[in-house]
């Protein structure tokens, strides 16, 4: 079971909580979700990204396979009308969905 407390997440099997602001963006795929930390080695979890958005509401989903803690937002980069790369403190560089990005903006916006 999971309980988030204030900045924090405990994950079952796990002594130690989560802590929010290490946690950088969240990778899907099918049935699961691989958790990217910083400075700590990454999580793979029996939980879908629609799970963890709805557990996460200020993590900001930006295509169907990624959600992202923003403020482990770097830079928010238009190449073109229908292209635009977000660069994670981290170094990863993940493209927003063409349908998302209108929604990434505005979220972002409303963040800052």
């Amino acid at each position: 079971m999971q309980h988030q407390q204030a900045g924090s997440l405990q994950l079952r099997g796990y002594k130690v909580p989560l802590s929010l602001s290490d946690l950088i963006w969240l990778e899907g795929n099918s049935n699961y979700s691989l958790l990217h930390r910083h400075n700590a080695p990454n999580l793979m979890t029996a939980k879908t990204l629609v799970r963890w958005q709805k557990m996460l509401p200020e993590f900001i989903r930006i295509s169907r396979g990624a959600l992202v803690n923003p403020s482990h937002i770097a830079r928010l980069h238009r190449i073109s009308t229908y292209q635009v790369e977000i660069t994670l403190t981290d170094g990863t560089v993940l493209l927003v969905a063409r349908r998302r990005i209108a929604e990434v903006f505005k979220a972002i916006k409303a963040v800052n």
